[in-house]
């Protein structure tokens, strides 16, 4: 028993070495972490927006590969007239090459809508700091956080203090503290969920009957300013409700256009159906797209890839379900069918005849009957060959052995047909050839 809990102890230490080590960790499941994709459910996914847009005849394509495939002359879209959803910041980063393709796909007519969490937080952009850097490589602005005691407004000059009273309050006793609020409460007032609101920023078809668009975030955010990275004009056409912050800009390119929204949630599942979230989408998609052209869903850069993904395959739970019944029937065959120490056996001495006959057994398996023919020949002429001082070299001595009275005739006969086929490499009785050479080498001695 002491034998296999120390065992066990050492199997579980070296398994838990080797997943600490060598096997990447699975993704929490937890649904506000979700990333946004068109086949997700959970509030942050898109696959409301997905539906709805099926629903209404719209083709819809879930992109599961790098931004290549959008100049691609066998893609499933026409090369122009087309819309494109992406959210940031991404789990796969679009390196510079994507973002000379993506470039070249918006400057031949296509839409491209950015939603950048800039004045929102959700959960899932948490310890991200590729956001910034990420937004401007793709819609060519500059974002710079507005300072807070900028973006404040003026205050009046402060008024005379007021004379302190010449009593103390009568509700609490002269000396007592004013009330604080516990550290758990500001913590989670800190950290609940913010709504804002976007509102237009004057007219324009993108706007057409749009009043307010909800905005949530779950956590607290920086406000941003923009401006363009080059001469191309920018038209601010949305802002954040009570601050006046741009939160929506349009930019053209070549023959396409660039909208970027400074929020990342505002057609996800969660809030596509409060105020006027679904009729913007609904002017987007009708002012942006052309006949036959097809909406985008960029699913690959937040890690949905058709290609094949090492951090997605550590990280799908099957694999590692798998493993852990493996290592289940290994503990089973290890701990109960195994055995860990071997059965003690008496002393059996070895028997001398059965050993030899175990040895002729092997040596008559594994040469052929041919060569253990000739070998048995030249042995038996060598002996002879030595006794009349003639090399050793296994050649016959026929006459001899003829004017040998001893040797009958028959006998001699009888050996030089079986070496003849020895020498013809044909196969021979070796029981016969070793009872005739052990009779001639008696009578001989």
């Amino acid at each position: 028993m002491k034998e296999r809990l120390i065992t066990l102890g050492l199997a579980v230490s070296a398994l838990a070495l080797f997943y600490i080590l060598f096997l990447p960790k699975p993704q929490s499941a937890n649904p506000a972490a979700a990333l946004p994709t068109s086949v997700e459910t959970g509030p942050n996914g898109y696959q409301a927006a997905w539906r709805w847009l099926k629903t209404e005849g719209i083709p819809v394509v879930s992109l599961r590969d790098r931004y290549g495939r959008l100049n691609s002359k066998s893609a499933s879209w026409p090369p122009e007239g087309n819309v494109m959803l992406t959210t940031l910041p991404q789990k796969e980063p679009v390196n510079p090459k994507e973002a000379t393709l993506l470039d070249l796909w918006v400057e031949r007519g296509n839409t491209l809508v950015v939603m950048a969490a800039l004045h929102d937080t959700p959960l899932w952009t948490v310890g991200d700091e590729r956001l910034v850097e990420e937004a401007g490589r793709i819609t060519r602005l500059k974002f710079e956080v507005v300072d807070a005691e900028e973006a404040a407004p003026a205050k009046a000059p402060d008024k005379a203090p007021a004379k302190a009273p010449t009593t103390a309050p009568t509700t609490a006793p002269a000396g007592t503290p004013a009330p604080r609020q516990p550290v758990t409460a500001a913590l989670r007032d800190m950290l609940a969920a913010r709504s804002s609101t976007l509102e237009p920023r004057g007219a324009h078809p993108l706007l057409d009957g749009v009043r307010a668009v909800s905005v949530i975030s779950e956590l607290p955010a920086s406000r941003w300013r923009a401006s363009p990275m080059d001469r191309s004009a920018v038209l601010q056409i949305g802002q954040v409700a009570g601050s006046g912050d741009a939160a929506l800009w349009l930019r053209r390119q070549g023959r396409g256009q660039i909208i970027t929204f400074a929020v990342a949630s505002i057609f996800s599942n969660r809030v596509i159906g409060l105020e006027d979230n679904a009729r913007l989408l609904s002017n987007l998609i009708a002012w942006s797209r052309a006949s036959g052209g097809a909406v985008i869903f960029d699913d690959a850069h937040q890690g949905l890839v058709s290609y094949y993904d090492a951090k997605a395959f550590f990280a799908d739970p099957r694999l590692h379900r798998t493993l852990g019944w493996i290592v289940f029937l290994w503990f089973v065959f290890v701990l109960g069918v195994q055995r860990l120490r071997p059965r003690v056996r008496t002393w059996n001495p070895a028997d001398v005849t059965a050993f030899i006959a175990m040895s002729g057994e092997f040596f008559a398996a594994t040469v052929a009957p041919a060569e253990t023919g000739a070998r048995l020949c030249a042995n038996f002429f060598n002996s002879l060959r030595r006794r009349l001082n003639l090399p050793e070299d296994g050649a016959p001595v026929w006459a001899w052995l003829d004017a040998q009275a001893p040797v009958r005739a028959g006998d001699l006969a009888e050996l030089r047909r079986l070496h003849d086929r020895i020498e013809a490499g044909r196969g021979v009785d070796l029981i016969r050839l070793q009872n005739l050479l052990s009779q001639m080498q008696g009578k001989l001695a």
